[in-house]
């Protein structure tokens, strides 16, 4: 089996690129940072949840959180930290309401049945 050298490496890896391998410049790959509104959409869902919860009827804030856990999880593959950590805290206070109230829902339809 052919060892190779470091010389070929560095070939086989400006190659995969694209870029010519007699070149001595690298190529990055770049990635067009993504808008901040998915992850702030999120977070408004998750307080909205809240609201609805203390306003309305719990039904309508489990869809709220739903929605807020969904475009939360949607808004973490963002490509800046502070954004992924701001959409994990959404995820986290849509689920905590979600599980809890629906929790809350289903001991009171057994319950009362």
């Amino acid at each position: 089996m052919k060892q190779d050298t470091e010389k070929d490496i560095k070939c086989k890896t400006e190659t995969a690129v694209g870029a010519v391998a007699e070149h001595s410049e690298r190529v990055y790959a770049t990635q067009e940072p993504k808008k901040p509104a998915i992850v702030w959409a999120a977070v408004v869902l998750a307080l909205a949840a809240w609201a609805a919860l203390l306003f309305a009827n719990g039904y309508v804030a489990l869809g709220i959180g739903v929605a807020g856990a969904v475009v939360g999880i949607w808004g973490a593959s963002s490509n800046r930290t502070a954004m992924r950590r701001l959409s994990v805290s959404a995820v986290i206070v849509s689920t905590v309401l979600v599980v809890v109230l629906a929790a809350f829902l289903i001991v009171i339809k057994i319950g009362l049945s």
